[in-house]
């Protein structure tokens, strides 16, 4: 692999594969796509841990899985790039950091809300 204009070169040698192996292998065979690549790797693999050394497998989240559920985690990440750009009220703020603490923080076991 490489860059700018020169010809490049990626050489892909196996053995022995599981199907895992397999579904990676067709995928760098068949795009020429790095998101599309990283995408089928996460789905194959997963994230792994947000909170912890582990990284591959799923995190354990508790309110949305984050290869099932691609919908929910894209419209709680406009929200909070929204809350950034446009903060609320100091009032306002306060008020939904209250709402959170007493529905949501023992119901999910959220780390801290503060």
């Amino acid at each position: 692999m490489g860059r700018g204009g020169e010809q490049s070169y990626c050489l892909l040698v196996t053995e022995k594969m599981n199907d895992t192996a397999k579904e990676r292998i067709r995928t760098l065979v068949g795009s020429q796509d790095g998101f599309a690549i990283a995408e089928m790797d996460l789905k194959l693999r997963g994230p792994g841990e947000f909170f912890g050394t582990k990284q591959s497998g799923l995190p354990t989240l508790r309110i949305a899985n984050i290869l099932r559920d691609p919908d929910i985690l894209s419209a709680a990440r406009h929200e909070a790039k929204v809350f950034v750009e446009r903060p609320p009220s100091h009032e306002a703020f306060t008020a939904a950091i209250d709402y959170i603490k007493n529905h949501w923080q023992r119901r999910y076991g959220l780390v801290q809300v503060g």
